[in-house]
C-alpha cells in the first residue's frame, strides 16, 4: 500500500510540472477553483486582493454580509484550499463597523508576517471614512497599531475609499477618493500615517491631500505606484458628461500634485473612452490596465512615460485600434482587467471578466510580453477563461505563487454572492522536494516530489525534554517521550556542589574562581576561593597614584582624592603668596618684599614684588640744597642738580624739564627770554620736533611721542644745552 502511494505521487508531480501555462491548478480543491462565505446566506461576499505566505497558504481581503451592513473580511486558505481555521476565527477575521458598512479593498503583508488591510469603515451610512488596519499572523488584531488596531481618516465628511496601500520611506500611503460633502463629485484623495498608525502632519495639508483637474471633474483613483524619485502616481477614470474617461496623476513622496503634470496634476487623455482599474512602474515606464470603450468593453494596456504622461509608442499591439502605446483586446462584449502584475520574467500579467453580458461574465487572465503585445501561447490565445458558476464572476486580486503558478480571488454570483478563488499553472512546475504524502506528519504542501522523508506516528524524533525517554511522534503528530523521575543537580564531582545523586544535570555547578556574592557590601571582586567560600577583597578608598602627594598605598578603590604638586594651598604665613605645593608635597609661598619695580628708576629694587609707589625717576624734582640753583631735579644720573644762576651773564642760559618722566606733555623754564630752539630727537639723533620760542616758558604736548628715552636741545645765544627725557604713557 506505501509503495502504491509513493508511485501515486510520483504520478502526480510529473502530471503538474506538465501542466500547460495558464492551465487550472487541479492540486487546488481538486477543480482549480472554489468558492466561499462566512455566513452562506450573505448577499454581497466579494473578494478584492489575495496574498501568497511563503509557507503555500494564501490570505484573500474583501466583504461580507448584507447590502446595508457590509464588513471587512480577511480570510487564510490552506494550500489545497480549504479553509484554513488556525486562523482568526474558523480562518475568517471579520470587522463589522457600528456606524455602517466596511470594505477592504487592499492588502500589504508585512516582513513581521503581519498584514495591513485598507479600505473604509462607514460613521454613518452617508460618512465612510478612509480606515487601515493591522492583523497579526494569526489573524487576530494588532490593537498596538493606530487606535485599538485601526487607523481612521474622515477627509471630506462624505464618502472616502481607500484603494491602495503604498509603503515608502517607512511610512505607509493610503490613496483612493473622497466626494465632495454634498455631491455626486469625487476628488483624488492621499494619507499618510507612520508604522504605528499615527498620521504624518509633514505630508501634503496636515497629512493629507485631496485634489481635481482644474475644471473640477469628478475624479476617482483607483489604484497608484510609486515611481521614480519617490513620485506617487495614480491610476482611475474622470466622470465627464456621463461618460468614463482613463486619468492618470502625479503627486511628489510629499503629497504635493505636480501642476505642470496634466492639469494640476491630473492628465485625462480625452480622445477615447476607458477606465485604468490598476498601474505598475517597470523601472522606466508607467503601465495601466482596464477597460477600453463605452459598452461593450474590451481589455486595455496603455504605457506612459513619468515625466509629461505622453504615451509610450514602442509599448502596444497597435492593432485594434490602430493606437500606438496602447493594447486593446477584444474577448467576448464584456471585457474588463482590474489587476496588472508583472512578473519576475518581465511579462506581465492582468485578470479581470469577459462575457457575453454583463450578467454572464467569467474569470479571465491574460499574459502579455513587456512590450504589451499578446502572449498566444499562454492558455487559449493568449487568455484562460473560468466560468465558476451560471451568472457573473469577476477577478479583482492577483498573487503569483510558489512552484510556477498564480492565484486570483474575486466574487462569484451564485445563489448568493461568494468569495471565489482560482489558482493556474503560470508555466512548467519547478520540482520540490519533500514529504507530499497528506497523511504523513510532516506534509509539505508545496512538494512536488516525495524525497522519502515523511515521518508517521511512532517515528523516533525528539522532544527537546532532557526528562523524556523513548521520544517519538504520537497519533496527532506531536513528538512526544515518556517522562522520567528526575533528579536535577551538579554531576560533575569536581565542583564545590556536586550532588553524586542527581541523574541530570542542571548546569548548576559551580568551581573556584567562579564570580559570586559574598554579601558583604564592603568588598568586591567576590569569587569562590579553593575552599569554596565566597569571599571579596575588603574595599579600601583612597588615592591611587603613585606620583601624587596624597598617594595610599593601601587604596583598592580611587576615590578621586589624588593632590598633586603644583596644586595651590596654603602655608598659613601672612607675608608669603602663591602658595603651592613644590616637589617634595611641601606647601610654600612666595615671601612678600615691597619696593620699587621699575627699571627707570633710581632706587629699582630687584628683589621687589610689590610695588611700593616710591620709585624716583629721572626728571623728577628734588632739592639740591643749593640756594644759588633753580629748577632742581633728578638727573640721568640720579642726581639732584638744579640751574646755577650765581654766574649767568647774559649770553649764559639754563633751562629745566618738568615733569620727568613726562606722560602726555612737559614744560620747559628758561632763564633767559631770549630767542631759542627747541629739538626733540631720539636717542639715534633723528628730529622728531623743532619748536622756536622767545617765552620764558614753554608748553610741550608729547603724545605724539611713544614711550621711551628722548633728546631733548635748546639752542639759545649760540649755545646748545641738551637733557635726557623719559615718556611714559
Amino acid at each position: 500500500m506505501k509503495f502504491f502511494t509513493i508511485i501515486l505521487a510520483i504520478l502526480i508531480s510529473v502530471s503538474s510540472f506538465a501542466q500547460a501555462p495558464g492551465s487550472l491548478d487541479l492540486s487546488f480543491s481538486g477543480t482549480g477553483y472554489a468558492s466561499y462565505g462566512p455566513v452562506a446566506s450573505n448577499f454581497m461576499d466579494n473578494a478584492q486582493d489575495v496574498v501568497t505566505l511563503a509557507n503555500g497558504k494564501m490570505i484573500y481581503c474583501g466583504t461580507s454580509g448584507m447590502t446595508s451592513s457590509l464588513g471587512m473580511v480577511v480570510v487564510r486558505l490552506n494550500c489545497d484550499g480549504t479553509i484554513d481555521n488556525t486562523f482568526g476565527t474558523n480562518g475568517y477575521y471579520l470587522y463589522n463597523a457600528p456606524g455602517g458598512s466596511s470594505f477592504a479593498y487592499d492588502m500589504e503583508l508585512l516582513p513581521s508576517g503581519q498584514l495591513l488591510i485598507a479600505g473604509a469603515t462607514s460613521l454613518t451610512a452617508a460618512n465612510p471614512q478612509f480606515t487601515m488596519l493591522r492583523l497579526n499572523s494569526n489573524g487576530t488584531l494588532d490593537q498596538t497599531f493606530g487606535v485599538n488596531g485601526f487607523f481612521h481618516n474622515d477627509i471630506g465628511s462624505s464618502e472616502d475609499y481607500a484603494r491602495k496601500i503604498l509603503i515608502q520611506n517607512n511610512k505607509i500611503i493610503l490613496v483612493g477618493s473622497s466626494k465632495l460633502p454634498g455631491f455626486s463629485t469625487n476628488r483624488l484623495a492621499l494619507t499618510q500615517c507612520d508604522f504605528n498608525g499615527q498620521i504624518d502632519l509633514t505630508f501634503g495639508t496636515n497629512g493629507t491631500t485631496t485634489f481635481q483637474n482644474a475644471t473640477g471633474s469628478s475624479c476617482t483613483g483607483q489604484s497608484a505606484v510609486i515611481g521614480n524619485n519617490n513620485d506617487i502616481f495614480i491610476c482611475g477614470d474622470a466622470y465627464i458628461n456621463n461618460i468614463y474617461y482613463p486619468l492618470l496623476a502625479k503627486v511628489s513622496a510629499t503629497g504635493v500634485p505636480y501642476a505642470a503634470f496634466g492639469s494640476n496634476g491630473v492628465l485625462i487623455p480625452m480622445n477615447f473612452n476607458a477606465r485604468f482599474f490598476d498601474i505598475e512602474y517597470d523601472g522606466s515606464k508607467l503601465i495601466m490596465a482596464g477597460q477600453n470603450g463605452v459598452g461593450p468593453w474590451d481589455l486595455i494596456l496603455q504605457a506612459r512615460n513619468t515625466n509629461d504622461g505622453a504615451l509610450v509608442t514602442t509599448f502596444g499591439s497597435g492593432v485594434f485600434p490602430s493606437t500606438l502605446g496602447t493594447s486593446i483586446i477584444d474577448v467576448a462584449v464584456m471585457d474588463c482587467a482590474y489587476e496588472l502584475l508583472i512578473h519576475p520574467d518581465g511579462s506581465l500579467l492582468t485578470c479581470g471578466t469577459t462575457g457575453p453580458s454583463s450578467f454572464v461574465r467569467d474569470f479571465i487572465i491574460s499574459k502579455y510580453n513587456a512590450n504589451g503585445i499578446l502572449q498566444t501561447s499562454f492558455g487559449t490565445n493568449g487568455h484562460t477563461i473560468t466560468s465558476l458558476s451560471t451568472s457573473w464572476d469577476d477577478a479583482y486580486g492577483m498573487d503569483l505563487y510558489p512552484g510556477n503558478k498564480i492565484v486570483v480571488a474575486g466574487f462569484s454570483a451564485q445563489t448568493n454572492t461568494q468569495h471565489a478563488v482560482a489558482r493556474y499553472a503560470y508555466g512548467p512546475a519547478t520540482p520540490v522536494y519533500g514529504c507530499t504524502d497528506p497523511l504523513s506528519c510532516n506534509y509539505n504542501c508545496l512538494a512536488t516530489v516525495n524525497n522519502g522523508s515523511c515521518l508517521y506516528p511512532n517515528t523516533p524524533c525528539n522532544d527537546g525534554n532532557p526528562n523524556t525517554i523513548n521520544d517519538s511522534t504520537n497519533a496527532n503528530c506531536v513528538c512526544a517521550g515518556q517522562l522520567v523521575t528526575t533528579i536535577p543537580g551538579c554531576m560533575n564531582p569536581a565542583a564545590c556542589n556536586y550532588n553524586p545523586l542527581a541523574n541530570v544535570d542542571n548546569n548548576s555547578c559551580l568551581f573556584p574562581g567562579l564570580p559570586c556574592d559574598d554579601g558583604n557590601p564592603n568588598t568586591m571582586n567576590d569569587s569562590i576561593n579553593p575552599d569554596c567560600l565566597c569571599a571579596g577583597i575588603l574595599i579600601v578608598e583612597g588615592c591611587m597614584d603613585p606620583n601624587s602627594c596624597t598617594y595610599d598605598s593601601l587604596a583598592n578603590v580611587d576615590n578621586n582624592t589624588c593632590i598633586y604638586p603644583d596644586t595651590p594651598c596654603d602655608d598659613n604665613n601672612p607675608d608669603t603668596f602663591n602658595d603651592v605645593l613644590d616637589s617634595l608635597c611641601n606647601c610654600v609661598g612666595t615671601l612678600y618684599v615691597s619696593g620699587c619695580m621699575d627699571p627707570n628708576a633710581c632706587n629699582y629694587n630687584p628683589l621687589a614684588n610689590i610695588d611700593d609707589q616710591t620709585c624716583i625717576l629721572p626728571g623728577s624734582p628734588c632739592d639740591d640744597a643749593n640756594a644759588l640753583t633753580i629748577n632742581d631735579s633728578i638727573d640721568i644720573n640720579c642726581n639732584c642738580v638744579g640751574i646755577d644762576i650765581s654766574g649767568l651773564t647774559e649770553n649764559q642760559f639754563e633751562f629745566g624739564l618738568n615733569p620727568n618722566p613726562a606722560m602726555d606733555s612737559f614744560t620747559l623754564e628758561f632763564s633767559s627770554g631770549a630767542a631759542k630752539t627747541i629739538i626733540i630727537m631720539d636717542l639715534q639723533g633723528k628730529i622728531l620736533s623743532e619748536i622756536k620760542t622767545h617765552a620764558a616758558s614753554q608748553f610741550v604736548d608729547c603724545t605724539f611721542l611713544a614711550a621711551g628715552s628722548y633728546l631733548v636741545s635748546v639752542q639759545m645765544n649760540g649755545q646748545t644745552k641738551s637733557k635726557k627725557l623719559l615718556i611714559q604713557h
